[in-house]
């Protein structure tokens, strides 16, 4: 198995020469800057680059996912678009890439709700904790008309438009000690994505929060900086976090999907034909890649376990619920409808 220190070798220069090209370039759809695609009608030969950013590696679901849809666009459009992916967050942290899609310097990005959050406060519809009891309630609020309706008022409110659904599973806790109880979690450091609900949650469960970008986690852990980190348990899989974290406490405080991140801009400047063939792209790519999240989370476990990462169950969940139920007090008049009707599907 590829080790997480294997797989950062020679990235750094990668990167560098990455961000080089990144910063001198003006792409655009059409191929000039600001230039859009829609009066060629779909047709017409110009050739639209697109670069796509993620922060997973080469195996992460994630690199599939951007695989998937690199193949779907450039064959249903007869390469009239064609898709750069970069992944291993060689294009900056993923707030740098959520910036480079209004400089056009990035052109997709895949990354969940939460990255919407310095956007708008409508984001805390997505990190508001332990908000769903199940995949069957999620999926029945993100596959229904209830989610169709927030991705448009989030897009409405950003600019940013989020297609397909990509389902990553519900986000835990990985520390260095049992944490079955709150009591165990109390004074630990644990990171958390820069979003302000999340670091609120951790902060009133009674850990010191860590905002930190995540190409900085894997070394953070190895060297102590910090306790423990919490997300889906591909992250944990695919980034051989158990090379320096010994027990996983099964949370599941938050469930995400993935999405596609486009700024509506930039996606109104293809032809109405090729808008279509992105969207529908999209949403096939979210298919697929829920799909093989639901057949892969006990994999993800298994994968984990045989590395010798111990596997801890919640004793006192009520108690965590308790805790963080302050945020929802804070949270915007048009969150808390939300909230309730997802809490209606439970």
């Amino acid at each position: 198995m590829i080790t997480r220190r294997q797989s950062l070798t020679g990235m750094a220069t990668l990167g560098a020469a990455t961000l080089g090209l990144a910063g001198c370039s003006s792409l655009r759809p059409g191929g000039g800057a600001g230039g859009g695609s829609g009066s060629d009608g779909g047709g017409g030969g110009r050739s639209n680059t697109l670069v796509l950013g993620h922060a997973g590696s080469e195996t992460d679901p994630r690199q599939k996912g951007s695989e998937q849809i690199k193949e779907l666009i450039e064959e249903r459009s007869d390469g009239r678009i064609t898709v750069e992916i970069h992944a291993n967050s060689t294009l900056g942290s993923w707030e740098q890439m959520i910036e480079g899609l209004q400089l056009g310097t990035t052109h997709i990005v895949i990354e969940s709700i939460l990255a919407l959050e310095a956007y708008t406060d409508l984001a805390g519809v997505e990190t508001a904790p332990f908000l769903y009891e199940s995949d069957e309630q999620f999926f029945g609020v993100w596959d229904g008309e209830l989610g169709a309706e927030i991705k448009a008022s989030l897009t409405e409110e950003t600019g940013f438009e989020l297609l397909g659904n990509m389902f990553r599973g519900a986000r835990n806790l990985t520390v260095n000690s049992e944490v079955a109880t709150l009591d165990a979690l109390q004074g630990l450091t644990i990171r958390t994505p820069s979003t302000q609900t999340m670091v609120d949650t951790w902060q009133m469960l009674g850990a010191r929060a860590e905002a930190m970008p995540w190409d900085e986690v894997y070394s953070a852990l190895e060297q102590g900086v910090i306790d423990g980190q919490e997300n889906p348990l591909d992250t944990a899989a695919f980034n051989a976090l158990y090379e320096v974290q010994t027990h996983c406490t099964l949370t599941q405080h938050m469930y995400a999907n993935y999405h596609f991140l486009m700024w509506g801009d930039t996606l109104a400047g293809f032809s109405e034909e090729d808008q279509q063939i992105i969207r529908e792209a999209a949403d096939e790519v979210g298919r697929t890649y829920t799909e093989r999240t639901v057949a892969s989370l006990e994999e993800y476990r298994t994968t984990l376990e045989g590395e010798g990462m111990v596997f801890v169950e919640l004793e006192d969940r009520e108690q965590w619920v308790e805790k963080v139920s302050p945020i929802f007090e804070e949270l915007p008049d048009q969150v808390t409808t939300w909230v309730e009707q997802i809490r209606a599907q439970a």
